[in-house]
């Protein structure tokens, strides 16, 4: 039963960790989506002045939208790698409770207990 204790709290600390890592990687992405919205307005501010008509100009603006996709996958594919890695953390985990919590008889009788 002390195995079992000890093993809850291993595996409940530990997806408490990764939840809160998770969220830091939300706010990552905010980040990346801010930067995405404000390559749309630039793009908006190029077409509005024409520049993508003038081909001097067309070219800077290639150049600068090339730059800033690039930048924004740059910080996207390791985030992304990063959040798929902890998901499948948690997933694993959440496996481990429910073994643990439904597949333990002895668990299952304190869990019995408590409930009353």
């Amino acid at each position: 039963m002390q195995q079992t204790q000890n093993t809850l709290r291993t595996v409940a600390h530990e997806n408490s960790s990764k939840a809160f890592i998770l969220s830091a990687q939300m706010i990552q992405l905010e980040v990346v989506q801010g930067a995405v919205a404000r390559l749309m307005d630039r793009i908006d501010e190029i077409t509005h002045k024409g520049w993508d008509k003038n081909p001097g100009m067309a070219c800077c603006a290639i150049d600068e939208i090339r730059d800033t996709v690039r930048l924004i996958d740059m910080a996207l594919f390791p985030l992304f790698k990063e959040i798929l890695e902890e998901v499948k953390t948690l997933n694993v985990h959440a496996q481990d409770l429910y073994d643990i919590v439904i597949s333990e008889p002895e668990v299952q009788s304190v869990w019995g207990k408590e409930g009353m």
